[in-house]
């Protein structure tokens, strides 16, 4: 129904936003771990070598894991950052809501 206003609660928002922060940062783990292990995998020359089967391969792949890399670096920054503006978002909530109470209270 219109205008029924809505229910928020802080602390929620708080607790959810750690938690985003902890996905985050399990996820840059993660990532970086992926990465590490594909560059020891491949070491100086790729797995799969240059002959006629493996320099096409390393062509298309090549830019995939970089981007993959990248893609995900940044999916890591991205969930930490959410975590971070929710768990503000509650704490900016708490203070309206005393601002709003103690200016309700005084006007009584």
């Amino acid at each position: 129904m219109p205008g029924s206003g809505f229910d928020v609660d802080p602390s929620v928002l708080k607790s959810q936003g750690g938690e985003f922060a902890k996905i985050g940062g399990d996820f840059a783990v993660a990532a970086a771990t992926l990465k590490d292990t594909l560059a020891a995998l491949e070491g100086d020359e790729p797995p799969w070598g240059a002959d006629t089967i493996g320099g096409p391969f390393d062509v298309v792949y090549q830019p995939v894991k970089d981007g993959m890399n990248d893609s995900m670096e940044s999916l890591a920054e991205r969930l930490k950052g959410i975590g971070s503006k929710l768990q503000q978002t509650g704490a900016n909530y708490e203070k309206t809501e005393e601002i709003v109470t103690m200016t309700y209270t005084a006007g009584s």
